[in-house]
């Protein structure tokens, strides 16, 4: 039998591969993923408070639902932004933003990489 040099067949392995990807599972598990990731780089760098009751670090949680993947402060949620972004009496900290601004490449990375390795097969 002779062999298909036109790349046709290639194609058609490639396309039924797609097809058998689930692309909500796996675009929450690279979600889920980036989130343990970014959760593990921002724990060293939240503020800790000087009054002897509840620290932010303690209370942040991972929100996993069938669409989204949430990061959010559980009893503190309101206060966390006082330290981000500062208010007249306090400096702000901007510990969200440059944990993000320094692993944001790596995050994507996370991401993507889970997608590719399920489209290779």
């Amino acid at each position: 039998m002779s062999s298909n040099k036109n790349g046709f067949q290639e194609m058609a392995d490639y396309t039924s591969r797609l097809a058998k990807v689930d692309p909500q599972k796996i675009t929450l598990e690279s979600l889920t993923d980036a989130a343990n990731f970014f959760v593990e780089k921002l724990l060293p760098v939240i503020p800790k408070s000087l009054i002897k009751k509840k620290h932010m670090r303690d209370h942040i949680k991972i929100e996993i639902t069938d669409e989204k993947v949430t990061i959010y402060f559980d009893d503190t949620s309101f206060y966390w932004r006082f330290i981000e972004n500062g208010t007249t009496k306090i400096k702000a900290v901007h510990f969200v933003e440059g944990t993000w601004q320094q692993n944001k490449e790596m995050v994507q990375d996370i991401m993507t990489e889970k997608l590719l390795k399920e489209l290779e097969g």
